[in-house]
């Protein structure tokens, strides 16, 4: 009798102890030993169960049992109560409270405000593979806009799968979002608080803005279906409900007032001096102008030269040169004259800091050191190597070819070299124009070929089939992008410190075995110490 009070407790210390390494080892995915201990468990609870067998049966008929049952069966029903009622707490009050310092998983006051404003049904259909990276970022916008209005229906897609609605839409691909109200649609690319709300509002304006290509001067035309065509930038510009049109200023007079943006596109033949003083006009009474100007590669006289004067009247310095760079390239594009830029931190670029474009032959667009009152010039696009591996090549053979010989102090343009900037000019307080409600903006690429087709059949995946850069640069001009201004917080100084694999195997030990083993060793002492004070 004694052997089996003392050898019970022995075995039910053993059947705990390797319950406990069982658990530990399912954890850290240790399969064998798990397996091990697993058979060790099973078999010392067999004999500690063989043993205390008449105990076993005295327990469960023992006033201890009733009394431990009937608990047991309060706490179950206390649990189905509680479960019950968040249910329907769940179905009829579903809110959320955002506990954390930055409201990281809180829609900010703009959009709320926005979103309450919907009187109409609203479907976000957003339609992504589960492949793709931007899926938990998507599907948690998804629920917070849900979650705000009853108006609003959100659903997530494969666009391979559900290829008849992508196509509705003109969706090939994924990473795409739709904003549609049962008679107007919006598409983004962005997954951001910023994209999806101004996008919902662009649906709730209801309004189609006009982008006008030049032509006349054989520039890149949207009707161009060659791989020197801009047939994708139309249809993508289409996509987001932009009217996308074309204008010869050589039938036209003038720029059409329902003008949203000019777009002068890679012209190869001067534009006449009134074409000029046209466009001049246009920008005085607050036009929005996209201007992509290539360098004049075989003769130093520039084509261009009559825009290159128009806009140093804005602040901006379009050099007569071809930009090189040695180490940052597209080797398969053009080698050192293949681009590959850094964007600089801008409204047009927010989204895009790592964006890969190859920028193919390209001329500096640089801000003037004496730029005019109430105008201000930002680089967006500038090269990343520095002096002597990339620079502005000036120099020119006597083919009229630009040299290529390296760069030349105090003659080239070292770098970095600026290849984009952005103009925005609020003249509103001067005499003619008083009336003016938006501001001038003008956005000038010192290249044309980055948006052309020849890049969309590409197989390299560091450079995308079409670039959303352009679709930021109409939206910028056209103030899409300041329908709505969000401020996203900056976790970067509250950031925790990344472990390395020894540590993190270390907390993993510490928190799964060391403490709990502690605990329960500590536990199984004080036991034996109570046992034996109250043996005596």
């Amino acid at each position: 009798m004694t052997d089996k009070k003392v050898v019970g407790p022995v075995f039910g210390f053993l059947t705990l102890i390797f319950c406990f390494l069982s658990v530990t080892c399912l954890f850290l995915k240790a399969w064998f030993v798990f397996w091990v201990f697993l058979v060790f468990f099973l078999a010392s609870l067999t004999i500690f169960v063989v043993i205390r067998l008449n105990e076993i049966r005295l327990f469960f008929h023992s006033r201890q049992m009733r009394y431990g049952t009937n608990v047991a069966l309060s706490i179950l029903g206390v649990i189905g109560i509680a479960i019950f009622v968040n249910v329907i707490i769940a179905q009829r009050f579903n809110k959320r409270v955002d506990l954390t310092e930055l409201k990281r998983l809180s829609l900010s006051e703009q959009t709320k405000q926005i979103i309450k404003s919907l009187d109409k049904e609203m479907k976000i259909i957003a339609f992504f593979t589960e492949s793709n990276r931007s899926i938990p970022r998507v599907k948690h916008y998804l629920d917070l806009y849900a979650q705000e209005t009853k108006n609003i229906t959100v659903s997530l897609m494969d666009p391979y799968i559900e290829s008849n609605l992508a196509n509705k839409y003109g969706i090939e691909r994924d990473g795409y979002t739709v904003f549609d109200d049962g008679e107007r649609h919006e598409i983004t690319s962005i997954v951001s608080e910023q994209a999806f709300t101004s996008t919902l509002l662009r649906v709730i304006k209801n309004e189609t803005k006009r982008v006008y290509f030049l032509t006349g001067h054989e520039e890149r035309s949207i009707n161009d279906f060659s791989s020197r065509g801009y047939q994708q930038v139309k249809t993508e510009l289409q996509k987001i409900n932009y009217e996308v049109l074309s204008l010869s200023l050589l039938k036209e007079q003038q720029i059409p007032t329902d003008c949203d943006v000019l777009v002068v596109a890679g012209p190869t033949k001067p534009l006449r001096r009134d074409e000029v003083e046209t466009i001049e006009r246009y920008l005085d009474k607050n036009g929005k102008l996209l201007l992509l100007l290539d360098p004049s590669h075989n003769s130093p006289n520039d084509v261009n030269g009559g825009l290159v004067q128009l806009m140093r009247k804005w602040g901006v310095r379009i050099g007569n040169d071809l930009v090189f760079d040695r180490v940052n390239m597209f080797l398969l594009y053009g080698g050192p004259t293949a681009l590959d830029l850094q964007f600089e931190l801008h409204e047009i670029t927010r989204n895009f800091m790592q964006l890969q474009i190859p920028f193919n032959y390209c001329r500096s667009v640089t801000p003037m050191q004496d730029i005019p009152d109430g105008i201000s010039v930002k680089t967006i696009a500038k090269t990343v190597s520095p002096k002597g591996v990339s620079w502005a090549e000036t120099e020119r053979q006597a083919d009229g070819t630009f040299s290529d010989n390296g760069y030349t102090p105090n003659v080239d343009m070292p770098a970095p070299v600026s290849v984009a900037v952005a103009v925005e000019a609020d003249l509103s307080g001067t005499t003619e124009n008083k009336e003016a409600s938006t501001p001038i903006r003008i956005v000038i690429f010192g290249d044309s070929d980055f948006a052309s087709d020849v890049f969309f059949a590409t197989n390299d995946p560091n450079v995308p089939r079409y670039p959303p850069i352009f679709n930021a640069i109409v939206n910028w001009l056209t103030l899409e992008d300041d329908l709505v201004t969000i401020t996203e917080t900056d976790p970067s100084k509250r950031a925790l410190r990344m472990l390395n694999n020894y540590q993190a195997r270390l907390v993993q030990i510490l928190s799964v075995f060391l403490i709990p083993l502690v605990v329960f060793t500590t536990g199984i002492v004080v036991w034996w110490l109570r046992r034996e004070g109250g043996t005596r």
